[in-house]
């Protein structure tokens, strides 16, 4: 897999590029200390990720990653920084990955193989695909099972507040307890009602869960649960939600 970073420290940008070569699966075929050289160089590599900083001198990542939704072939990002209070921004700009400074070298191996996982082929079936909108007629089951150790759990769909993704493992969260589920997630979409609507690449939300609708930044939102839960809806699904949510 090509990638490129994006990292304003020397001494930081060198020893994540040495991570990343030291996995044995990353070719960096580019390197930049500010946003402008990057974005020339991103556009003219096409590289499959881009391992990117936020607090760059001179620009921030957050914004350099905007412009990649132009591209005819967006990269995947993983942010890579500092501060952890810009996540729910980068997850809203459909960030793959996150990962807070000091790097921890068993945190960057996940997140490489989940590059890995969702930048193959297509016809894969690793390949996360978008999910499609409701249809206008309900044959989908009222409950789905989820296996754990030797039991089968019957969960009923309306108990379900959404079904998440942490480390490669999905997940779903119902109104008392997180059930992990080897289930991918656009295969969830064929077992849930009407009812469910994608938000997000890593989420699934239950609109009878839904309290309300915030807007958040670049005429984006923010979902409010029942029970308090908060879900960012990236822009590549905002047309989807509001369609759905009669808006």
């Amino acid at each position: 897999m090509n990638v490129y970073v994006v990292e304003d420290e020397v001494l930081a940008r060198q020893e994540l590029i040495y991570l990343l070569k030291d996995t044995g699966k990353i070719n960096v075929v580019g390197e930049a200390d500010d946003i402008h050289q990057a974005l020339w160089d991103i556009n003219e590599k096409q590289p499959d990720a881009v391992f990117l900083d936020i607090e760059l001198e001179g620009g921030n990542g957050l914004e350099l990653a905007k412009q990649f939704s132009n591209m005819k072939k967006p990269p995947m990002v993983v942010f890579v920084t500092a501060y952890d209070e810009y996540a729910l921004n980068a997850f809203k700009l459909d960030a793959i990955d996150y990962i807070v400074k000091p790097i921890d070298r068993g945190r960057l191996i996940k997140a490489v193989e989940k590059l890995i996982k969702l930048g193959s082929v297509p016809n894969s079936e690793n390949l996360v695909k978008p999910l499609p909108l409701p249809s206008t007629h309900n044959d989908k089951k009222h409950s789905i099972t989820v296996k754990q150790a030797d039991r089968i759990i019957i969960i009923n769909t309306k108990d379900i507040l959404y079904i998440g993704t942490e480390n490669r493992q999905a997940y779903i969260q119902t109104l008392e307890k997180k059930y992990p589920t080897d289930t991918l997630l656009y295969k969830m979409m064929d077992k849930l009602g009407d009812n469910f609507i994608q938000v997000h690449r890593g989420y699934i939300v239950n609109t009878k869960q839904i309290a309300a609708l915030e807007p958040w930044f670049n005429r984006t939102y923010l979902i409010i649960l029942k029970d308090g839960s908060k879900i960012a809806v990236s822009r590549s699904y905002v047309k989807a939600v509001k369609q759905v949510l009669g808006l």
